[in-house]
């Protein structure tokens, strides 16, 4: 899922998210299982080399609609911001404690409506920007 010679439309975009000067070190996208929509499997996903063991520790997961990170934000439609430094305390959820615990600063959650859930995260803490509607179309169209 990392680097490839024949890497997939999806993957391009994510590595178009991550690579355009945001900050991000890797991106994955979460889409709606076909068998049962109530859950959400990791479709696809880019990252740099040093994210490849945080990556591949989200591969097998599943996520419930309405539960966690990922299902919250399908079922709530909006986007969710979670930075992280030396200075905050203690986090609660296990699936952000596992993330800072690998080295991620900054989670960012942005709905897709049907199409899912884009999941970018950041080995540093990176300022968190404004999702207007205008760039929200931009990644939703993404996947066109």
């Amino acid at each position: 899922m990392g680097s490839g010679k024949m890497e997939s439309f999806v993957k391009e975009k994510l590595r178009g998210l991550c690579c355009s000067n945001n900050g991000w070190s890797f991106g994955l996208l979460w889409r709606f299982d076909h068998r049962n929509s109530m859950l959400l499997r990791l479709e696809d996903a880019f990252y740099e080399e040093q994210m490849k063991t945080v990556v591949e520790d989200l591969l097998p997961q599943v996520h419930m609609v309405g539960e966690g990170m990922v299902g919250e934000t399908a079922f709530c439609g909006k986007h969710k911001w979670i930075s992280w430094d030396a200075d905050d305390s203690g986090w609660c959820d296990s699936e952000i404690t596992r993330l800072i615990s690998s080295g991620v600063k900054t989670i960012c959650m942005i709905p897709l409506g049907s199409q899912g859930v884009i999941q970018l995260g950041s080995k540093h803490k990176v300022c968190a920007f404004h999702i207007d509607a205008k760039k929200k179309n931009l990644i939703f169209n993404f996947l066109r």
